[in-house]
């Protein structure tokens, strides 16, 4: 078979969407800071709490059309395939970073970053499910974990950008912050013009009875042109897993009743839970107000804090890496939940004993640099590793293996949608507490850590290695679903039996090929 180049340039196309997310994440903490960007946009001279609050409002508007694209992108993936859920994506994204170029007030930067965020959203569930069904089982969890490290990546980017941006240009040039939001045009672009030269799915392909271009397109995907029995016997498996999965909604309740099921709910509130914990231990709020945060802790130079901002977007990086190649291998998801927990709680009241100390916590500008201060940023990297390896991949890990695959897509579109929504929470709350609380901000975070330790121990089991099915039922006490389950495999069974039969006399006729 020849070396399938196609296979891997179409994932990392897909991967572009975790690009666009990590570079809209990366940047925006960066550039509100910016001397041009407050000045342009009138908010250098409001107090404290009013420029805190228009902050919010920058941050909150992606949020919220983030949220808004993941239930958007559900039904334009299932009717126009993953290809058209990028491209849609691609397109939205484009569409509102030129808006946040125009001069047009804040309100329209703030429509821009809405409009930006809906195609994250529509990406977040388009690009993990294309890289998904393309990819063989002896590389799909490599393809998958890239996925990630392309978000770090971009995330790091964005990170760096606002800080060489804010270094190369005169704080009265508009270039200095227009330059960093300018940058995501080119991930956006390039996801539209990959787009138009990937294949679509063979999953998705099969799942519409399009058998033919689905076979075209898996062979193009595995190089195998010229060789196609090579595919055959994938190509068999993905019309089975077409069937199944349409026999599988023919049969079963309605969605709503499925998961009112006990099997199913306990799946849902580990999912649901776990994402809610995600956000609740303070993550989010380090990522879009790091450069805040190091002020807050007696760094007042912009430079010196979006500096300090670049270099915790590479702890985040190589700490995913690090968990990727090493960590996962080492012990199972609960043990790793369990300890980066703990370190993310005791790093929270770290930073609420020593920015404690600090004059003027939440005034920007006022605060002094001290030895508090220092350990302050230390402990903030300390942090971004124990997340790095726990609540951070392992949150999306889980929700992706612990449902069944009939429901599985719906049920990662309320796991998701649950962590945007707690997302905006964290970015719309964060600089109200450090502008009102203060250091009381960090021990609101560490109670979060503790509950999420007690969740984690009394609620997730370790689903680490243990096959979907029967196992994965066994493992949520599924006993009544089992049963169903097992009576619904073996009428697929039988009606596969049924169609292969058919497909074979067709096939002697000369009528099916």
């Amino acid at each position: 078979m020849a070396r399938n180049t196609t296979l891997y340039l179409s994932a990392l196309t897909a991967g572009l969407t975790a690009a666009l997310f990590g570079y809209s994440v990366g940047f925006i903490g960066g550039i509100i800071v910016l001397p041009s960007f407050l000045s342009h946009f009138s908010l250098s001279h409001l107090p404290p709490s009013a420029l805190a609050s228009t902050q919010a409002q920058i941050i909150t508007s992606w949020l919220l059309g983030a949220l808004f694209g993941v239930p958007l992108g559900m039904p334009f993936c299932s009717r126009y395939g993953r290809k058209g859920c990028l491209f849609m994506a691609g397109g939205l994204y484009v569409l509102g970073a030129g808006m946040q170029l125009l001069d047009i007030g804040i309100e329209g930067f703030e429509v821009g970053r809405a409009l930006n965020g809906l195609g994250v959203g529509v990406g977040t569930l388009g690009g993990p499910m294309y890289i998904s069904e393309v990819s063989p089982p002896s590389k799909r969890g490599m393809l998958m974990s890239s996925y990630q490290t392309i978000l770090q990546l971009s995330a790091l980017a964005g990170f760096w950008g606002a800080f060489l941006s804010h270094s190369s240009f005169p704080s009265s040039s508009a270039v200095q912050w227009q330059l960093p939001t300018a940058i995501q045009l080119i991930p956006g672009l390039l996801l539209l013009f990959g787009t138009c030269f990937i294949p679509e799915t063979p999953s998705f392909l099969a799942s519409k009875g399009r058998d033919e271009e689905a076979e075209r397109s898996l062979v193009r995907l595995r190089g195998a042109k010229g060789e196609e029995w090579l595919v055959e016997g994938e190509m068999q498996e993905i019309r089975d897993a077409a069937c199944i999965a349409s026999l599988l909604e023919d049969k079963k309740a309605p969605f709503f009743k499925e998961i009112l099921k006990p099997g199913i709910r306990r799946r849902l509130v580990v999912g649901v839970g776990l994402m809610i914990a995600q956000n609740m231990v303070g993550l989010n709020a380090l990522n879009y107000y790091a450069p805040v945060i190091f002020m807050s802790a007696g760094f007042t130079s912009v430079s010196a804090s979006l500096f300090l901002t670049g270099v915790f977007g590479v702890v985040k990086l190589l700490s995913a890496i690090a968990f990727m190649f090493v960590f996962v291998k080492i012990r199972g998801n609960r043990f790793w939940l369990l300890l980066g927990s703990s370190l993310c709680g005791i790093c929270m009241l770290v930073l609420a004993y020593f920015v404690a100390k600090i004059p003027s916590v939440g005034q920007q500008g006022e605060a002094k640099l001290t030895l508090g201060g220092v350990v302050s940023v230390l402990t903030v990297y300390i942090f971004a590793f124990s997340f790095s390896v726990s609540l951070g991949p392992i949150s999306w890990n889980v929700c992706s293996e612990i449902f069944p695959l009939h429901i599985n897509s719906k049920c990662c579109a309320i796991t998701t949608c649950t962590q945007w929504l707690f997302q905006i929470v964290i970015a719309y709350i964060t600089p109200h507490l450090l502008t009102t609380i203060g250091w009381g901000t960090y021990l609101l975070y560490a109670l979060c850590c503790l509950l999420t330790i007690l969740f984690v121990y009394f609620s997730v089991p370790e689903t680490r290695n243990v096959p979907l099915g029967r196992e994965m039922d066994a493992l949520f006490d599924d006993e009544k679903d089992m049963d169903e389950e097992e009576e619904m495999e073996e009428e697929t069974e039988t009606t596969l039996l049924l169609k292969h039969g058919q497909r074979e006399r067709r096939g002697s006729l000369g009528v099916y090929t």
